[in-house]
């Protein structure tokens, strides 16, 4: 947990001087990167490796449409382990807060196949910063297997 804090607190220093103003935000084409801060529920399945925090690069195409390629690792003495994924999404704008609807699909190093209906929410303190949350129905394929169960995250994205 104290490498996340510092990351997080890290990253906020960075882009300091963009929190600090009110700007207004425009609906063209924009590029970001975000963070899964943490997963409030995220729970294995018997064939997953170790848990890794998502890296995103937000695409949004226009105020209607976004795509998110998605990375992860886990590097350890015990494990190493990747995924590698991307979601589209439908965008409804109210005011500084989206409302994302999509699909998320991914894939890991351990063969896995992940189908996760996706509906989330971010609210734009400034035009290059939001907040948001996120809850997913997964269904994970493996070897002809299928589980399913629910996820939910907290975002933080920074845009360009």
């Amino acid at each position: 947990m104290t490498l996340r804090t510092l990351l997080f607190l890290s990253i906020i220093s960075f882009f300091g001087s963009h929190l600090m103003g009110q700007e207004e935000k425009d609906s063209e084409f924009k590029i970001g990167l975000g963070a899964s801060l943490f997963n409030i529920a995220d729970y294995e399945w018997d064939y997953e490796s170790a848990n890794s925090n998502d890296i995103y690069i937000t695409i949004d195409l226009n105020d209607k449409f976004r795509i998110e390629p998605s990375i992860g690792f886990v590097l350890s003495n015990y494990t190493e382990s990747f995924s590698a994924g991307i979601g589209g999404f439908g965008k409804s704008t109210i005011s500084d807060f989206n409302l994302l609807y999509g699909l998320r699909l991914g894939y890991n190093s351990n063969e896995i196949l992940t189908v996760a209906p996706t509906v989330a929410g971010e609210y734009y303190f400034i035009k290059h910063f939001s907040i948001g949350c996120e809850v997913q129905l997964r269904g994970l394929i493996y070897e002809g297997e299928l589980a399913a169960y629910t996820r939910s995250s907290l975002l933080v994205r920074f845009y360009f």
